[in-house]
């Protein structure tokens, strides 16, 4: 505002007191001096202020008279009902979306068009194979060759892979999908095709979801590949004698007729070679950017408005462009699309078939079945199979991956039959029959709505403006939507289904991520029917959820388990509950560091959380549905840390409160107290110690001035403290209070597990002795660590007992008497970890029992299995040895070490 003094001559005519009441108004410092630079030319100018103000009510009233207009058809509260129901609708959408992504159209598309590249090159690759020999048979060739004639032999071998792998596989695929009649079967195995792949049986599609041009592309395709294999089986005939394994006879003594067949095969390859190329998928906007780096979003946004002649109109008609086809797939507008890929993965695995399971209440499940290596579907049906959950952005269509690699056809290459690097290389190396499919909504599975009543919604593509709009009203409103109820119904079906009518008697229940909302729920089920019970021989919860909530709420924000109990209150997406109640062997498996599921909302850990500090309070399965929440520390300890002083010191806690460490036997469980004030004590000495390296301390307290040094080794001793199950203790004090405890509970519950197996290696030399605990089992590290490790870059998690050893020490000798600060805290952690220590000694009959899969009954923890492979890649060799283990017990019945 502006200045203004006694001199003014404008106030010298009013009289003193009101005058200086008005000089002190003026001088009083308002809001609108409080407001950024950029808004003072508003507020100072009259003219402007007033424009800002009609413009912001002509917004106002241009936002508001469409619901003025509605409100007059509907009524006031109708348009809030709308808005409402809208709000609810969008945000409902949402989660869907985010937690079932599987169902989206957009990743179909975005599959199918991985696929689609694939495709274009695996066929170039064996077009380029079979050109290049080629080019050395026919003289005069334009293309060049780098192959010798004397390699001519070995190189057409490699061209018959090609054909027998790559376009015998499309070929067949191909005439099963128009519905022609398959190529010549293998003279010596029935169930084989002439090119040793798997004979195509079920219903893989009629690629009705195709554009007339993709499917006139298909038809082209199949023609082009059936001319290629027929002249390469005439030139093989005619010139056996040059391109047979060990031929000596030069190229230059074939006959005329191989010549001119291998002529023409020439010319027919390279047409083929350029059609393919023709069907490349054309790159999108962001495909095109990726050789551009990484770029700014900003830029991005400014570039592709640039790119558009820098319309702003037209920038928004990409951005809706792009979103429609998300609410109203087109077509797919290539012929390798899902039916095509699917023919091309059942091609790689004897035996694999394809049918259909009926839901109870309405609607088709789409399973496929992956029998066992040495089995066939049409042989002896196998007695033990594995009920594969996929996770939510997973189809059947990519059970085994897009390579064509892999699978349990005979095979030239020895090393293809132990490809495992998917679950059904896996599990049917292990001899279990693999069954998988997919979820109602998912794929072609479908499911029954008030107005749909379990009927497949194919119908044919038709253009315009309101043929669109019938789809996407039907899309949105009309059709099935699947939730984590469908989820456990549609696992349950397929599961009474094969044990039912298909005569399994032992399955195996694998869930991976948000397939262990349908896996627990099968196994609970199962479990408790008299029928099945006996049949369900394991469980198998893979890096998967206590429940959905919590999962939300470490990824998006706390708020969002409350939103999504308030925008899906009747999803229960709960898994430790059936977990726990299913009375079979189990296993839990989990990686601590994982990216997706917070370890603190894995199911370990609310399985930890509810063994530990809810046994008294809450003693059965159904009162697991909020556990694993994100959880504050409580008020008096956050009032504490503002202090910066103990919690015993603070002066908001009374007197009275003096808590104590558990001790051996007389505590069999710790308290929700106890665990809390572990967490505050680990958090107090880390603050400590982050201080004093603050203030110039090196790592280890030496060498530079400053205090608290000794406090500074004790927090790098107690930070590296193993968990004994993934994650160390300086990490999850890191990440919070509630992930301190987890890691607490995760120690007492699980932790003895991996010790067990410690102890277990080492006596297998002799295993009639007593299984005892020493403190080398206690230690996670390998074998020369020493010479690995270079602090503090790397350093590897260190055993409870050394852990204790090495702060004893520090206690003993705390020269600069640095710990004194934190000598409750240091005497409470002491207490604590040799608390966990003594109770994990002594309970090793318990632990090995839920190791060897001894204890089935309900409410038992089950196997666990420590995994470092990340949320989405899979098992590494020694996990999936160990998981191979659990198997053998499986099919035994007995403990195996």
């Amino acid at each position: 505002m502006e200045t203004t003094t006694t001199s003014d001559p404008r106030l010298m005519s009013i009289p003193a007191p009101l005058r200086l009441a008005l000089i002190r108004i003026l001088q009083t410092r308002c809001i609108a001096d409080a407001l950024p630079s950029v808004f003072h030319l508003f507020v100072h100018n009259g003219k402007i202020t007033s424009l800002v103000f009609v413009a912001l009510y002509l917004l106002f009233v241009s936002i508001w008279f469409p619901f003025y207009l509605l409100a007059l058809a509907v009524s006031e509260w109708g348009v809030y009902t709308i808005l409402m129901s809208a709000i609810i609708f969008g945000g409902r959408a949402f989660i869907r979306m985010i937690a079932f992504p599987g169902s989206n159209s957009g990743v179909v598309k975005e599959i199918e068009n991985e696929f689609s590249k694939y495709s274009v090159r695996m066929l170039l690759a064996a077009s380029n194979a079979i050109i290049e020999v080629l080019s050395v048979i026919v003289p005069g060739s334009s293309e060049g060759s780098s192959i010798s004639r004397g390699d001519v032999a070995s190189q057409w071998n490699h061209a018959l892979s090609y054909k027998d792998r790559v376009l015998g596989v499309y070929l067949e695929s191909l005439l099963y999908l128009f519905r022609q009649p398959p190529s010549a079967t293998h003279p010596k195995v029935a169930d084989l095709t002439r090119f040793g792949n798997n004979k195509l049986t079920g219903d893989l599609g009629d690629l009705s979801g195709l554009t007339l041009q993709a499917r006139a592309d298909g038809r082209t395709l199949l023609e082009q590949l059936s001319t290629i294999i027929h002249l390469m089986d005439e030139f093989e005939a005619s010139a056996k004698s040059i391109l047979e394994p060990g031929a000596r006879k030069p190229t230059s003594q074939m006959s005329d007729e191989s010549r001119k067949i291998a002529k023409q095969l020439l010319s027919v390859m390279m047409e083929f070679r350029d059609f393919v190329t023709s069907l490349k998928p054309v790159a999108t906007t962001t495909e095109s950017s990726d050789d551009r780096g990484e770029e700014d979003p900003a830029d991005a946004i400014r570039r592709r408005i640039e790119e558009q002649n820098g319309s702003l109109v037209d920038f928004v008609k990409s951005g809706l462009s792009s979103l429609i086809p998300m609410i109203d797939p087109p077509p797919h507008n290539s012929i390798f699309c899902f039916d095509l890929q699917r023919g091309c993965m059942m091609s790689r695995y004897r035996g694999a078939t394809q049918f259909w399971v009926r839901r109870p209440s309405g609607g088709m499940l789409d399973v496929l079945l992956f029998p066992a290596r040495g089995q066939t579907s049409q042989g002896t049906r196998n007695s033990k199979a594995v009920l594969y959950c996929n996770p939510n952005a997973g189809l059947i269509e990519v059970a085994t991956g897009m390579s064509l690699v892999g699978g349990n056809v005979p095979t030239a290459d020895p090393d293809n039959n132990t490809h495992d690097h998917s679950w059904a290389d896996f599990y049917t190396a292990q001899g279990y029959d693999f069954y998988t499919f997919n979820y109602a909504g998912y794929g072609r599975s479908f499911g029954s709505t008030f107005c749909l009543s379990g009927q497949r919604a194919d119908e044919h593509y038709y253009p315009g403006f309101w043929s669109r709009l019938k789809r996407v009203f039907k899309s949105s409103f009309l059709s099935f939507r699947p939730t984590t109820d469908t989820l456990r119904e549609d696992g349950t079906t397929v599961a009474l289904h094969l044990l039912n009518d298909l005569g399994i008697q032992k399955l195996v229940v694998h869930g991976e991520s948000i397939g262990g909302v349908a896996a627990s729920g099968v196994g609970h089920r199962l479990s408790q029917m008299p029928g099945t019970q006996s049949k369900i021989s394991l469980l198998i919860c893979d890096r998967t959820f206590c429940n959905l909530e919590s999962v939300a709420q470490r990824l998006v924000g706390g708020w969002s388990g409350y939103a999504i109990r308030a925008l899906a209150p009747f999803w229960n997406s709960d898994v430790m509950g059936p977990f726990l109640a299913a009375s079979c062997p189990k296993v839990v498996a989990n990686d601590a560091a994982d990216v997706i599921i917070s370890d603190s909302a894995s199911l370990r850990s609310g399985i930890a959380l509810w063994k530990e500090l809810y046994r008294g309070s809450k003693a059965s399965a159904s009162a697991t549905r909020g556990i694993g929440w994100f959880t504050e520390e409580p008020l008096h300890y956050r009032m504490a840390n503002w202090e910066d002083v103990c919690v015993n010191d603070s002066r908001y806690v009374s007197s009275s409160f003096h808590p104590r460490a558990p001790s051996w036997p007389s505590d069999r469980f710790i308290t929700m107290e106890e665990a809390f004030h572990f967490a505050a004590c680990c958090k107090r000495i880390g603050k400590v110690a982050r201080r004093a390296l603050s203030n110039g301390l090196d790592i280890d307290g030496e060498g530079l001035p400053g205090s608290h040094p000794v406090v500074v080794q004790a927090w790098t001793v107690l930070s590296c403290c193993s968990g004994l199950t993934g994650s160390t203790l300086g990490a999850s004090v890191k990440r919070g209070h509630d992930t301190t405890v987890t890691w607490l509970c995760s120690l007492l519950v699980f932790g003895g597990q991996t010790v067990v197996g410690h102890a277990e290696r080492r006596l297998s030399s002799d295993p009639t002795r007593p299984l005892t605990i020493v403190p080398a089992d206690f230690d996670e590290r390998p074998a020369g660590y020493q010479q690995q490790e270079s602090p503090p870059t790397k350093v590897f998690p260190k055993p409870i007992p050394e852990v204790l050893e090495r702060l004893s020490l520090l206690l003993e000798h705390n020269t600069d008497d640095s710990l004194s600060s934190v000598s409750h805290e240091m005497g409470y952690i002491i207490g604590m970890l040799q608390y966990a220590q003594e109770r994990i000694t002594a309970s090793v009959a318990l632990y090995q029992s839920s190791r060897n899969l001894q204890d089935s009954s309900p409410y038992s923890t089950g196997c666990f299995l420590n995994l470092h492979c990340g949320h989405n890649n899979g098992f590494s060799k020694s996990e999936k040895q160990r998981l191979s283990a659990l198997l053998r017990m499986v099919d035994a019945s007995i403990p195996v070490v």
